[in-house]
């Protein structure tokens, strides 16, 4: 091999080694947006304690709500993202939520089969995953509907609480969210 070929295999190397470093980069920053194309800001967790004494953190680029619903409907917590109006009569943007629905519960996992409110029945593969969540068993689904949702539903004594997060692209930012909310959830501990 004559030293100019050996200086244009090196130029040719160099190329395509620049060009894997380039594409693995710009991948990696492609990972990094929220899903609206956003690199998204840091947030400070503000903790979160319900009458129940369940405890979370969540972000601060959240705003919290809470309404109640009948007996049979429960209570129910909504985190939007901050600045967001919700439009009168509107199912609104997709946003993470948290409901407390009492039940004499026999099996968490035949309550998300059997019950509307769970919304197991608009699941498109019927995958039902066993976790944990604050050290309780509990069980993960995704359902459709308006938006595509990540659920999650343990129980705690005659209560069952339902996380839910709707997301528009897998890569959205609020399933991010979503997860550590519920990583950091704790329940209170038994006497």
């Amino acid at each position: 091999m004559t030293t100019v070929s050996k200086i244009l295999l090196s130029v040719a190397l160099i190329i395509v080694i620049a060009f894997a470093a380039a594409f693995l980069v710009s991948r990696y920053l492609v990972s990094k947006l929220d899903g609206q194309g956003q690199v998204p800001a840091q947030s400070t967790l503000i903790p979160y304690s319900s009458e129940e004494g369940i405890t979370f953190m969540y972000p601060d680029t959240y705003e919290l709500s809470s309404h109640s619903g009948s007996v049979e409907e429960g209570d129910t917590l909504v985190f939007l993202p901050k600045g967001v109006v919700v439009p009168t009569n509107s199912e609104g943007p997709p946003s993470i939520s948290m409901r407390v629905i009492h039940s004499a519960l026999t099996s968490l996992e035949l309550w998300i089969r059997n019950d509307q409110r769970s919304n197991f029945k608009l699941s498109g593969n019927g995958n039902l995953a066993s976790t944990e969540v604050g050290g309780l068993p509990a069980y993960s689904y995704q359902h459709s509907g308006l938006y595509e949702t990540d659920a999650i539903a343990v129980a705690h004594h005659d209560k069952i609480f339902l996380f839910e997060a709707g997301w528009l692209t897998p890569q959205d930012r609020i399933r991010y969210d979503f997860q550590n909310l519920v990583s950091s959830v704790q329940f209170p501990h038994e006497d």
